[in-house]
């Protein structure tokens, strides 16, 4: 019996596919993607994936397909939901080290959640010099000159290191500091031997953590609605800020106000948080302070007011102070983004 020989290959096209194909298999690649967790970026975040896999010859069915963009999507929901620092990191590898890529890869897909502790504790770690700049906040340090009794009792909420807390004790106000990091506190305890500073570690957020009623004159929250995820959260800060203090008591923070007539869509309210620059619009500004017993008294740039009223040597706070509050984290643009970071100031009725 004749056995068939097989025909021979001559043609250059395509022996220079199957020599492609070798080349495939002598190939590997490992690497890792990491995205920011924002889940309304994820179709966005998909293509992107799906073009690297194409561009390393990964040919996935459609079903499998399917099968990897739902768990991308479900990994940025979850991701975004625990944390706005979070991170989406999609993993290939060779399946094990002898094989090229004509054996596919394998592939991770897994959110990464830090704390807002860890990430300050990173921070504190990786930088060097003073985190929040070396001086206190002009505006801070203005309304506390204004204060008729220079003892008069001051909460400082997110107080981070004392920037603010260090010099109002040195005018003589007794400082209770509120602070949920706890290398900021072990810091801030430790600078603050013979003055009077009471260090209390704890979110305001929580119910868990005390506030005195209706004994401060004054209560500040400077840089820390910026961190925050929803208004419920703005409108739980005011009112145990307004619960804090004594009638006629005063009330100042920064937050970021969107421009009258400016309706951020999902994608940037979601990449605010990620930013650390929570946005709120004017319309939303009236509804978590109504029926408060505030009064708003002024609300000013807090970039201009800091520029024209530190010292020269203090200017800027710190490398990124200028970019991020004027918007331009969130925004990175010549022109003026549509939101900054503006002092809001109120008196308790």
């Amino acid at each position: 019996m004749v056995q068939d020989i097989p025909e021979i290959i001559t043609d250059p096209a395509s022996l220079e596919r199957l020599a492609v194909y070798k080349v495939k298999s002598l190939t590997g690649a490992r690497g890792e993607l990491v995205l920011p967790c924002i889940p309304s970026l994820g179709d966005r975040y998909i293509k992107q994936i799906d073009a690297l896999l194409v561009a390393l010859g990964q040919d996935f069915t459609p079903q499998e397909s399917n099968s990897l963009h739902e768990i991308i999507t479900q990994r940025l929901q979850e991701g975004f939901a625990a944390s706005p620092y979070s991170r989406l990191v999609f993993r290939y590898d060779p399946p094990n080290p002898m094989q090229g890529l004509t054996s596919g890869l394998k592939i991770q897909v897994r959110a990464i959640v830090p704390t807002t502790e860890a990430k300050y504790e990173g921070w504190v770690q990786n930088r060097s010099g003073p985190l929040f700049g070396s001086y206190p906040d002009a505006k801070v340090m203005s309304i506390a000159a204004e204060l008729s009794d220079r003892t008069a009792p001051i909460l400082d909420i997110g107080s981070g290191p004392g920037r603010n807390t260090l010099p109002l004790a040195k005018l003589g106000h007794p400082v209770d500091a509120l602070e949920l990091a706890p290398i900021f506190v072990d810091q801030l305890r430790t600078l603050s031997d013979r003055l009077p500073i009471n260090v209390t570690l704890g979110d305001v957020l929580s119910a868990d953590t005390p506030i005195r009623s209706s004994y401060y004159q004054m209560s500040i929250a400077a840089e820390v609605i910026s961190h925050f995820r929803n208004l419920d959260q703005v409108r739980l800060l005011l009112t145990r800020m307004a619960e804090s203090l004594r009638p006629g008591g005063i009330l100042l923070v920064s937050s970021f106000i969107a421009v009258q007539g400016y309706e951020p869509d999902t994608i940037i309210r979601q990449l605010s948080q990620v930013a650390w620059s929570f946005i709120i619009t004017p319309q939303e500004l009236f509804t978590v302070t109504e029926n408060l017993p505030l009064e708003l008294v002024s609300n000013e740039p807090a970039f201009e007011y800091e520029r024209h009223n530190l010292p020269a040597e203090a200017w800027p706070p710190t490398k990124w102070f200028t970019s991020w509050a004027t918007g331009r984290d969130l925004f990175p643009t010549d022109r003026q983004p549509p939101m900054s970071l503006r002092w809001l100031l109120f008196r308790k009725l």
